[in-house]
């Protein structure tokens, strides 16, 4: 049985990409072949304001709840996600997410390259140079090279969100998950799949080399409620009542130097992910108890530090004072040696209040958003009037006029034939790069 709000909901998504593809993004295309980072720059925007439209149909049109607790995010850091695939739609609903606590102009997927052949939302993601994946990692690392030393190139930041398990969780791909588990004698996860870590250290390494990374996001999204597997459910009105995110920000320098460094700390995440899915669903179901345990261990770490910062103060005081009683002056030192210590130790009292108190107001409750809720109520309002108003328009000009019915021809055929041909306007969008790159350094020779 569908449902009339959820068809309607999919059938705009799907024109408005369709749609925006070909009259918003389309006619920036030949500025590709002049500056590639102009181009970049143009689209993205445009991009970013189309993935405003899911957020605001989810929460504002179906109901659904969002709740962010954690690290956050930093506005304009440049990032790479990671995040557990338990559906089939988990990279829009952190939309939501990116809307109130980053930039969504910043944010690329790396997703599978069938997609992209997906009239409107495939074509889009190309001219958002999305990054591809054929899961043939001879293939794919030369392809993800190209890209990434791109981005880098042109000084482009981003938040790459990525999901290292490869797909989504469902009965058959547990089981495979399980049976490579079982082959190299790892435990067996429930809530998560192992992680593929060739694609995760490759893509750091890259970023780090280009100097184009600041941190790790490691996101872990839950559904307290139903669980909604696929767009099909969509289709039937069995969307998300709710949706959770746990936020962990590493930043960049606390990560290992080393590939093998990198594949076990990714594995390590895993092993953590389970443990903390494991707690939310058969606990709560609310990572804010997670949130507060973790201020409490972190709060005791401290003040165990802060006492043994404290003991060694005092042993080296007195080895100071033993020290002293040999040289001139004894008196005078031990009071100036007294009044150091002391003051050292009131130094350390004040940081660790601080800390203190930050741990605190982070395990609180669900992490404030960086936007008002003014501004994202008014962000999702004009997303949906803006979209419905341009897909109707569209579709009055094509019937309406020859002209436009021959362009919007054209370009399809464009998208499908370049995609065929070339392999996406993202490859040709590098190649242009590339391209004008020997250019500049033929004509300094």
């Amino acid at each position: 049985m569908f449902s009339l709000k959820g068809t309607l909901i999919l059938l705009l998504l799907f024109f408005s990409s369709f749609f925006g593809s070909i009259f918003m993004l389309a006619p920036f295309l030949p500025i590709m072949l002049l500056s590639p980072a102009c181009y970049r720059w143009i689209t993205e925007r445009i991009v970013a304001v189309w993935l405003t439209l899911p957020v605001a149909l989810l929460e504002m049109v179906l109901g659904v709840r969002v709740v962010i607790t954690g690290d956050g995010f930093v506005p304009g850091e440049r990032s790479v996600i990671i995040m557990n695939h338990r559906t089939r739609l988990d990279w829009m609903y952190l939309w939501s997410c990116l809307l109130r606590c980053s930039y969504l102009r910043m944010e690329k997927i790396c997703l599978k390259s069938s997609l992209k052949s997906i009239p409107g939302f495939g074509w889009a993601m190309q001219m958002a140079a999305f990054i591809f994946v054929r899961r043939n990692w001879e293939e794919d690392q030369e392809y993800l090279r190209d890209m990434l030393d791109y981005l880098c190139d042109i000084k482009h930041p981003l938040q790459l969100l990525m999901f290292p398990e490869g797909t989504d969780l469902t009965a058959s791909t547990k089981a495979r998950s399980d049976q490579f588990a079982n082959s190299r004698g790892l435990p067996t996860y429930e809530y998560v799949l192992h992680p593929r870590t060739n694609g995760f250290s490759y893509i750091v390494e890259q970023l780090r080399k280009g100097s184009n990374l600041d941190a790790i996001h490691d996101v872990t999204i839950a559904y307290p409620y139903n669980i909604p597997q696929s767009e099909r459910d969509l289709f039937t009105g069995n969307y998300p009542r709710e949706i959770h995110f746990y936020i962990r920000r590493y930043p960049a320098s606390q990560l290992p130097s080393s590939v093998e460094g990198l594949k076990e700390w990714c594995c390590l995440r895993w092993h953590d992910k389970e443990k903390l899915l494991r707690s939310y669903y058969q606990g709560s179901r609310s990572f804010t108890d997670q949130v507060q345990i973790e201020s409490q261990t972190q709060i005791l770490i401290q003040s165990r530090t802060q006492i043994q910062d404290v003991s060694l103060d005092q042993s080296r005081l007195q080895v100071q004072r033993h020290t002293q009683l040999w040289g001139k002056g004894w008196s005078w030192r031990r009071g100036q040696g007294q009044a150091q210590g002391h003051s050292r130790t009131q130094g350390l009292g004040r940081s660790w209040g601080q800390e203190q108190g930050q741990s605190g107001d982070q395990g609180a409750g669900p992490l404030p958003p960086s936007k008002s809720r003014g501004r994202v109520f008014l962000i999702k309002l004009f997303s949906i009037v803006y979209w419905t108003a341009f897909v109707l328009t569209m579709f009055v000009m094509i019937w309406s006029y020859t002209l436009a019915r021959w362009y919007f021809a054209t370009v399809a055929i464009f998208f499908i034939a370049q995609e065929r041909v070339v392999g996406g306007c993202e490859v040709m969008e590098v190649a242009a790069h590339n391209w004008k790159a020997s250019h500049r350094w033929r004509k300094r020779e």
